[in-house]
């Protein structure tokens, strides 16, 4: 194992990371509402899927032969969309505790 290819995966993910973060908290015309926030969430989800997938297909074919990379990848998809999935579990939970009000 390199060190040198795990500390730059590492400053990778972290400019990834820092690159959600301006995106999620930039507006682009000042009406930015949950619904964008949806969308760009699922965007981001799908978008780390494809970057697995895109891995795992390079490793495959013998594009590359970093299984750091494939791994980290296959990480991050795999977090993202376990957050994502509990994001919705909790917004159903909520709409449903919402109907079952009485007014």
């Amino acid at each position: 194992m390199n060190p040198v290819s795990a500390s730059s995966s590492i400053s990778r993910i972290s400019q990834a990371a820092d690159a959600i973060k301006a995106r999620a908290t930039s507006k682009t015309d000042g009406k930015s509402g949950f619904g964008d926030l949806v969308n760009k969430f699922v965007e981001q989800t799908n978008n780390d899927q494809l970057v697995s997938d895109a891995a795992i297909q390079d490793f495959a074919t013998g594009k590359t032969d970093n299984v750091e990379e494939v791994v980290l990848a296959m990480a991050n998809a795999d977090m993202s969309f376990q957050l994502f999935m509990e994001i919705r579990n909790h917004l159903i939970d909520s709409y449903n505790d919402l109907m079952r009000m009485q007014f």
